[in-house]
C-alpha cells in the first residue's frame, strides 16, 4: 500500500501519495541536483554532505556522486538503473571499483586530481564555482570547523583514502529482500567499509510533488563509530594500555569516567582524545580538555591539558563567559602549567593527575553545567 503524508498549507490540506518515478533516471538527476536529500545522519554521519564529485571520471568509470563528510568520511553513492537484482550487482560492484580507484590516494592526489576536477568542471553548483580547492570548498560549508575540528577532518581523509574505509551507497526507489540480505553480509564481513541502502521517493499531490530519502539498510558494524573508524585512531583501551604507571593510568581512567558521566563528548583521533562540550549555538562540541601520550602533543597541549583554542572560543559568544571561568578554574589547580601557544589551556603532567584528579573533574562538572544552563535559559527579548 502506498505511503501518503498529509500536506498542510494557507489554503488548507491535502495528501501526497507514493507514487513510482518515470524512471530511475528521473530519480538520479533529483538526488544529484539535491544532494541533500541523502540522510546523512541516518549513515551515522553529522550535517549536510559536501559534494566534491558528480559524474567525475575515476579509472573505472564516471561515478555518479562522491559526497565528503564534516567528520573527514567520503560517501561513494551509485545509482541502480533498474529494478533487477543484477542492475543491483552492478551498481554494487561499480562502487567496488570506484573504491579501489581512491585507495590509497595522498589527500593532494585526491585534492587536485578529484576534487578539482570537479570544481573546474561543468557539473559544480553555482554556490561552488570558482572554487580551485578542497579547503576553500569546505570553508563554503555551514560546517563552522576551527582549526583543530580542520584538522580532524584532514586527518580523517588521509586515513580514510590510506585504507579505503569508505561509505557506499547504493541509491533507488526499491530494494528486494536478497540486496538487503547481502548488504547486512557485506556489513558483518567487511573489514573496511559499510554499505548501505537509500530508498529514494516520490510523492506527488493535487499542487505539488515532493521527494524524500530513507535508508532501508546500513547498520554500521558492532562498536564503530565515525570517530573511531579506521587504522590511525586509537581508543579508551588502547590509550590506558599506553601508560606504564598504574597511578596515573587509573588516574586518567577515572578522569575519562567522569567526563562521559558528564555528558561530555570523547572524540579519539591518531593520537590521542579531545573531551568536548555541546553548546547551544554550534553543532560541533567545543574542545575543553586534550589527554596525549607521552611524546605527542597538539599545539604544545601534552599528557593531560584543559582549556580552550581562542579561535573557536571567539564562534561560541553565548558560552564564552562560563568557558573563561572554567580555564580560570583550572589555572587555580595545583599543579597546572600554563600551554605556551595558541590555546588559552593547562597542562598536568603524568606525577600531577593523581592528585588533581577530583579538582579536575570538578571543574569539569561545574562548567558542563554552566553551558547545559545557557541552553535551557528563554531567548532574550531586545
Amino acid at each position: 500500500m502506498p505511503r501518503r503524508v498529509l500536506a498542510q498549507g494557507p489554503d488548507g490540506s491535502f495528501d501526497l501519495v507514493e507514487v513510482p518515478a518515470e524512471s530511475e533516471k528521473a530519480l538520479q538527476e533529483i538526488v544529484k541536483l539535491n544532494p541533500q536529500l541523502i540522510p546523512s545522519d541516518d549513515l551515522g554521519l553529522d550535517g549536510d554532505l559536501l559534494v566534491v564529485g558528480r559524474e567525475t571520471s575515476l579509472a573505472s568509470g564516471a561515478i555518479d556522486l562522491l559526497c565528503l563528510a564534516r567528520s573527514g568520511d567520503l560517501v561513494l553513492i551509485e545509482f541502480k538503473t533498474g529494478p533487477q537484482n543484477p542492475d543491483f550487482r552492478a551498481a554494487l560492484a561499480q562502487l567496488i571499483d570506484y573504491g579501489s580507484d581512491l585507495w590509497g590516494m595522498t589527500l593532494t592526489d585526491f585534492d587536485n586530481g578529484v576534487v578539482q576536477r570537479y570544481l573546474s568542471g561543468g557539473h559544480v553548483s553555482e554556490a561552488f564555482k570558482g572554487l580551485g580547492s578542497l579547503a576553500e570548498a569546505v570553508s563554503k560549508t555551514n560546517w563552522e570547523l576551527g582549526e583543530e575540528e580542520l584538522g580532524t577532518l584532514n586527518a580523517r581523509l588521509t586515513d580514510v583514502l590510506a585504507n579505503g574505509d569508505f561509505r557506499f551507497v547504493v541509491a533507488a526507489q526499491r530494494f528486494t529482500p536478497a540486496m538487503i540480505k547481502s548488504l547486512q553480509y557485506l556489513n558483518a564481513t567487511a573489514r573496511y567499509g559499510q554499505y548501505s541502502l537509500v530508498q529514494v521517493i516520490r510523492m506527488e499531490g493535487s499542487q505539488l510533488s515532493a521527494y524524500s530519502a530513507q535508508v532501508v539498510s546500513g547498520t554500521a558494524r558492532s562498536g564503530q563509530t565515525a570517530s573511531s573508524v579506521g587504522t590511525g585512531r586509537t581508543n579508551e583501551a588502547n590509550f590506558l594500555a599506553g601508560i606504564a604507571d598504574d597511578e596515573y593510568r587509573d588516574a586518567m581512567k577515572e578522569v575519562l569516567a567522569g567526563a562521559s558521566a558528564l555528558g561530555l563528548v570523547t572524540y579519539w583521533g591518531a593520537k590521542g582524545a579531545s573531551l568536548r562540550v555541546r553548546t547551544p549555538d554550534r553543532a560541533e562540541p567545543v574542545s575543553i580538555a586534550w589527554a596525549f601520550l607521552e611524546g605527542d602533543q597538539w599545539f604544545s597541549a601534552r599528557h593531560l591539558s584543559l582549556g580552550v583554542d581562542r579561535e573557536t572560543l571567539a564562534q561560541v559568544h553565548s558560552v564564552q563567559p562560563a568557558i573563561e571561568a572554567f580555564v580560570q578554574e583550572v589555572s587555580q589547580i595545583p599543579g597546572a602549567k600554563p600551554v605556551p601557544s595558541k590555546l588559552d589551556a593547562y597542562m598536568f603532567e603524568p606525577a600531577i593527575v593523581p592528585r588533581a584528579k577530583a579538582s579536575i573533574i570538578a571543574a569539569l562538572e561545574h562548567v558542563v553545567a554552566a553551558v547545559r544552563a545557557l541552553g535551557d535559559e528563554p531567548p532574550s527579548r531586545g
